[in-house]
């Protein structure tokens, strides 16, 4: 307040507050992301964000195309816009850019829809090869990739690669946030958009929600301008690989045979996958009455999700180091009695 005063409790562009754009380039820059601060745009949240771009680019009867599997609250809000959403094979480096190629021939999709770094849920990255070669297919279809990047900064190893974005710019809507680093109630989600886009984004966002809060605004340029920003960023970062280390521990100690898991380079999830004939939607109800919790891999499938119930995402992001190791002992053994009920049947 003594900064800003009454402009940080006013009205402002529906862009953004100008000492934020400002910010959100530094930032940006550090993951190859060169724009001016004129093709910024502040939403609120990530999800303000896709949301914003769905009002812009999609109507009923489009074409989504996904990796596999991919976010779940994605595929429900592209639904939401009446898209019809279609999943490209992959494998463990992301969208198999033959398979993409195929499908944008097929379907002149309106949106490409990418987690490319730690994907949730897999916790996967796109190599940088994979990056490049998925980018030319973009290109040369002329095809347009909404990158969703909300966990580059929580890296535990391995060296930061560039985004998507760097490869394909003119065919790319990047989407960041500050909800994994400061904090999800600040609301503040960061869209590198094409001008078209922009124009028609800033266009709505005026005619609906005016602007994301500029008290929010404010606090959050002060704080990536400070050097509180690099300390805050060391500590959750060492918190949470010191949990994904406990949390693979423990699956390696008590996990039953059959089961597979990821041990991703950053961000919050870890995606295991059970043998044949294990259910984990119905395994949950059975962890949820010892007190244990997890999302069924069949949430995040857009197609054929009653041929992968045998998934499961594991987030530590909300655990307390003391619980993990008796939180996946508990959940060993709801799934071994499980598998153990289903082959006795």
């Amino acid at each position: 307040m003594t900064k800003y005063g009454n402009r940080a409790l006013q009205y402002g562009m529906p862009q953004g507050f100008g000492p934020l754009l400002e910010q959100a380039a530094h930032l940006l820059s550090e993951r190859w992301i060169r724009c001016p601060a004129d093709n910024i745009h502040i939403a609120t949240g990530r999800s303000g964000a896709l949301h914003n771009v769905c009002r812009a680019v999609l109507g009923a009867g489009d074409v989504v195309l996904v990796e596999t599997p991919t976010h779940g609250p994605a595929l429900e809000m592209f639904q939401s816009y009446g898209a019809t959403v279609t999943s490209v094979e992959s494998d463990e480096a992301g969208l198999l850019p033959e398979a993409l190629d195929e499908a944008l021939a097929r379907t002149s999709a309106a949106l490409v829809y990418l987690l490319p770094t730690f994907q949730n849920p897999t916790g996967r990255t796109m190599p940088t090869t994979r990056r490049a070669e998925v980018a030319e297919v973009i290109v040369r279809r002329n095809a347009l990739a909404v990158e969703d990047d909300v966990y580059a900064d929580l890296r535990y190893r391995g060296r930061p690669i560039p985004a998507f974005w760097a490869f394909a710019p003119n065919n790319t809507v990047y989407i960041t946030s500050l909800s994994k680093t400061l904090a999800p109630a600040i609301r503040i989600g960061i869209a590198v958009l094409p001008p078209d886009v922009l124009s028609t984004v800033s266009a709505l966002e005026h005619g609906i929600g005016m602007q994301t809060s500029t008290l929010c605004q404010a606090i959050a340029a002060e704080f990536l301008a400070s050097p509180f920003m690099a300390e805050h960023l060391q500590t959750i970062t060492e918190a949470y690989s010191a949990k994904l280390q406990l949390l693979c521990t423990a699956l390696d100690k008590y996990f039953p045979g059959g089961f597979r898991w990821t041990e991703p380079d950053g961000g919050l999830f870890v995606w295991v996958d059970g043998p044949p004939g294990f259910d984990a939607d119905a395994a949950l109800d059975r962890a949820l009455l010892r007190d244990v919790a997890f999302r069924p891999g069949s949430a995040f499938y857009a197609d054929d999700a009653l041929l992968h119930r045998n998934t499961m995402r594991l987030s530590f992001a909300g655990v307390r180091s003391e619980q993990v190791l008796p939180g996946i002992d508990a959940l060993a053994a709801v799934c071994e009695n499980y598998r153990e009920s289903r082959e006795g049947e």
